[in-house]
């Protein structure tokens, strides 16, 4: 077969046809036609590039907002129930790192630790020189025990590694004894799964809830003194029985030596 393909090319029809081919000629004709024209009407086509070039540079900048602005907004376009199942959907990695992303966003430094040995604590926050720690738990139906809620306390009170205050974030809820367990200590902050939308809402710039926040922030900070109405702040014992633990302790120390266990 290659024989007979090799002598075919070799013979007079297969140069004829190729003599005959007219496409290269026409090629031809239409690069120097079109060359010859551009020359001839070189303002206009100068002009008409620049014009193009303006709109494509417009429309690219308008898309990065675009894509900037939805990037920002994240899910808050969709409804509070859009939101929570948009989270539920993510896988337990992911979740981690969308509750770190919202708390970077309210003005803390986060890390995400990850992993089967973490010891409770999924993300580690900083804010003010105080050290935070992050659950997460991405339910679906289930709800949080006060087993879980109590290992998580035992995390945040450790002696060897205290932190300022926990949050146990989940997508769920918390049972009525986990919510029994956590109620009235001020170190560890429950999140549900409507409350984590309403931070989500909150880190993504929704106004209304950023109102509610800065009155959230405000009636934290105001633990005030019932001895001299200074400020109570979160304090670590160095020393004696109880050094380690942790307390509120007055701000006008050592005028005032108000402490309040907790």
């Amino acid at each position: 077969m290659a024989k007979r393909y090799r002598k075919y090319r070799n013979s007079w029809r297969y140069k004829r046809y190729r003599q005959s081919d007219p496409v290269p000629g026409l090629l031809a004709i239409f690069t120097l036609g079109l060359t010859y024209w551009v020359y001839l009407n070189r303002v206009q086509v100068i002009i008409y590039l620049s014009i193009a070039a303006i709109l494509l540079g417009v429309a690219c900048l308008v898309y990065f907002l675009f894509k900037k602005k939805r990037e920002d907004e994240g899910l808050s376009f969709l409804s509070d129930d859009g939101i929570l199942h948009a989270l539920k959907g993510l896988k337990p990695a992911q979740f981690e790192n969308e509750v770190a992303d919202i708390f970077t966003r309210l003005g803390y430094e986060t890390k995400v630790m990850g992993g089967a040995n973490d010891g409770g604590i999924d993300i580690v926050a900083t804010k003010n020189r105080k050290k935070y720690f992050i659950q997460c738990k991405k339910f679906i139906t289930q709800t949080v025990t006060p087993h879980d809620v109590r290992d998580f306390l035992g995390a945040i009170t450790n002696p060897k590694n205290p932190a300022e205050k926990g949050f146990f974030v989940t997508t769920g809820g918390f049972s009525i004894m986990a919510t029994r367990t956590a109620e009235g200590n001020p170190r560890i902050e429950l999140i549900s799964g409507s409350q984590l939308v309403r931070y989500y809402r909150i880190a993504h710039k929704d106004a209304e809830s950023e109102e509610e926040l800065t009155l959230l922030e405000e009636a934290e900070d105001q633990r005030i003194c019932p001895q001299c109405g200074g400020t109570l702040e979160m304090k670590t014992a160095q020393k004696g029985n109880y050094a380690g633990q942790q307390f509120l302790g007055c701000s006008n120390y050592p005028r005032c030596r108000y402490i309040q266990n907790i």
